[in-house]
């Protein structure tokens, strides 16, 4: 069972996801983090300055916002040239948010982008060939001008309902080429869905549940369900003046865990997490399973490939991750453990990479960025 948390504490909008009942994603937007592009959003943006030697560019978004655009191997830009774009990550400290030219617009079973002919289908999604076929033949009127990805969500929706979602996107996506044709840049377009609305949009609609305190965020999550045609089921306005929503569901103890430099496991081992400028950095320590023999070793490295996997969402890491596990000895051990991590990062909603085990034996973790970090 998921349940998306949204509440008021602390100063700031909490989202809490819980997943049976344990903390696994969490987001605090505050009023006084510096205003900037959201993910999601899409400008008419200026070209400012090309670096044709590094393939970038800064774009001029209005109001004072700027963003930073890789260039395709060659793709020749313009100072002046006007572009409609994407917000794709955050900005963070100095860094300038990242944009992208390739569009997308995210539904319910499908994710609508603005490669046209293109039909790709979720990673963590177990489609199989027959029905790949059945979507790719009841899509085929919607992606000439444009193109779909199939969410892992689409896996029991019918047919029915994605080639419904495809002609909405659809006449959404010409809808936002004809404004952006008749718009002087800079402006902004579009605004992408809030946090909450796009984790939502992600979760199986037969075991969730958004549960609210703020009649802002539920008459936009009620709007939501009514456009989609989804039960009202799926949310509650919780009114309880006797007991917080954040104090129900323990915000306070679930923000304390994903900030702890030191996270406990069941076995009595734990990790130590540190954030670097340049890196994170995660020790498996033993605890009081010193001295123990390989089958003890390897149960705690297991129990531990666990808890960083779950550690990643939970503390939004990115970019290099190293994990110092407790040493195996044997290569084949030290294979396992990385087959085994890599299949438990293949559930994380941001791409996440299990790149190889170094020489001293430290396994490299890539994590794309996409929002700042908790």
């Amino acid at each position: 069972m998921d349940q998306l948390i949204v509440t008021w504490y602390q100063g700031a909008l909490l989202t809490l996801h819980l997943k049976d009942g344990a903390p696994y994603r969490l987001h605090l937007a505050s009023p006084e983090a510096a205003p900037g592009p959201a993910i999601g959003d899409i400008f008419r943006a200026r070209v400012q300055h090309v670096n044709a030697g590094l393939k970038n560019a800064f774009l001029e978004l209005g109001e004072g916002q700027r963003a930073y655009l890789n260039t395709e191997e060659g793709e020749t830009l313009r100072p002046g040239e006007e572009l409609t774009v994407l917000i794709t990550q955050e900005g963070v400290g100095d860094k300038l948010p990242t944009a992208s030219r390739e569009l997308t617009i995210p539904g319910e079973w499908l994710v609508l982008s603005s490669d046209p002919g293109f039909l790709g289908f979720s990673r963590r999604a177990g489609f199989d060939g027959p029905q790949r076929e059945a979507i790719h033949e009841i899509l085929s009127p919607y992606y000439t001008d444009c193109g779909f990805i199939i969410r892992t969500a689409a896996e029991q929706a019918p047919l029915e309902c994605l080639a419904r979602e495809a002609e909405t996107l659809s006449k959404e996506y010409r809808s936002l080429l004809q404004k952006a044709e008749h718009s002087p840049a800079p402006k902004k377009l579009a605004a992408g869905a809030p946090l909450y609305l796009e984790w939502f949009q992600g979760l199986d609609k037969s075991a969730c549940r958004l549960i609210t305190d703020q009649p802002e965020v539920f008459e936009q999550a009620e709007a939501y369900l009514r456009a989609r045609n989804l039960p009202e089921e799926l949310l509650q306005l919780y009114t309880d003046e006797s007991l917080s929503l954040a104090a129900l569901y323990r915000a306070e103890k679930a923000l304390s865990e994903a900030r702890d430099r030191k996270v406990w496991l069941k076995s009595g081992a734990y990790l130590v997490i540190q954030r670097t400028e340049a890196m994170t950095v995660i020790d498996v320590n033993s605890g009081k399973n010193e001295n123990q023999g390989k089958e003890v070793i390897q149960r705690i490295n297991q129990e531990a490939a666990r808890e960083v996997a779950r550690q990643l969402i939970l503390r939004n890491m990115s970019g290099m991750i190293l994990v110092d596990f407790i040493n195996m000895k044997e290569t084949e051990s030290e294979k396992k453990l990385l087959e085994y991590l890599r299949s438990l990062v293949r559930q994380d909603p941001v791409f996440t990479q299990v790149v190889d085990i170094t020489s001293l034996g430290l396994v490299e973790i890539t994590r794309r960025r996409i929002r700042r970090p908790l």
